[in-house]
């Protein structure tokens, strides 16, 4: 498998400036004769880990156990967590010290189909079993014959919430890198429009530190910080939990 790990270290200008939150998009950094042979193992999965059906998630099912994960899939997951790309993507963001999630906490491989969407949203910030701070989302786009006009772009959307800063095709082969933390709002809100045959599969790895964030962290937050745009009807409830999350890690550390 061929990753083209100078193309990621060279960047740190553009990912730092990049807005509405540092992040970069790469096209072509893996073998596409490889990426191929994961959609078809994705494609044909019989058993998933979990389904979202709530208010921020429907039609999105969820591969999170590492010993379940398709041959190459999981090769190619345990490159993209490898020392090589470890050091790439310290270079590419500034973070020092990254470590990969061997649990897959909210990650792994992702597959949505018509009708599904994933609405706008800041991850947890802090994952209770590693003891770590969550800092950086890698999302590599597989599905080959995947189209613009099946909707399903990934918007970057900052506080008012008034309209989305940014909207990325999830075209094949596409990486997405950004810096996690509680104004990396992001999300494809829109149901998507593919053929019910049809999926848009994906690979989610996050990777954390034990430094704590310098900006942009008001407490931790064990939960998704889910918000509703114009027309939805769920109440935002995360900024409570986060407050609560952070009255209990000073006084009862324990629990985290």
């Amino acid at each position: 498998m061929i990753i083209n790990y100078k193309e990621l270290e060279n960047k740190f200008e553009d990912y730092s400036n990049n807005k509405p939150f540092p992040h970069i998009v790469h096209d072509n950094i893996l073998d596409s004769e490889y990426l191929e042979e994961v959609d078809r193992e994705i494609n044909e999965i019989k058993k998933w880990d979990q389904e979202k059906i709530f208010h921020g998630a429907i039609k999105k099912r969820i591969l999170n156990s590492y010993e379940n994960f398709p041959d190459k899939t999981q090769k190619l997951i345990h490159t993209l967590n490898n020392k090589q790309m470890l050091e790439a993507l310290e270079k590419l963001t500034g973070e020092t010290s990254l470590i990969p999630d061997p649990y897959f906490e909210g990650g792994g491989i992702h597959s949505t189909t018509r009708g599904g969407y994933l609405k706008v949203h800041a991850d947890f910030n802090w994952h209770k079993k590693l003891k770590l701070f969550r800092r950086i989302n890698l999302l590599l786009y597989v599905s080959k014959n995947w189209k613009e006009e099946y909707m399903g772009n990934i918007e970057f959307w900052k506080e008012p919430f008034n309209k989305a800063e940014k909207s990325i095709v999830p075209k094949f082969g596409r990486m997405v890198i950004f810096t996690t933390d509680d104004k990396s709002f992001h999300g494809h809100p829109h149901p998507l429009n593919c053929p019910e045959n049809v999926w848009r599969n994906s690979i989610a790895l996050y990777y954390y530190s034990s430094v704590k964030p310098k900006k942009n962290f008001s407490g931790f937050r064990l939960g998704t910080d889910y918000v509703p745009l114009k027309n939805d009807t769920f109440k935002r409830t995360s900024k409570i939990r986060k407050i609560w999350g952070s009255i209990k890690y000073k006084f009862f550390p324990e629990k985290f």
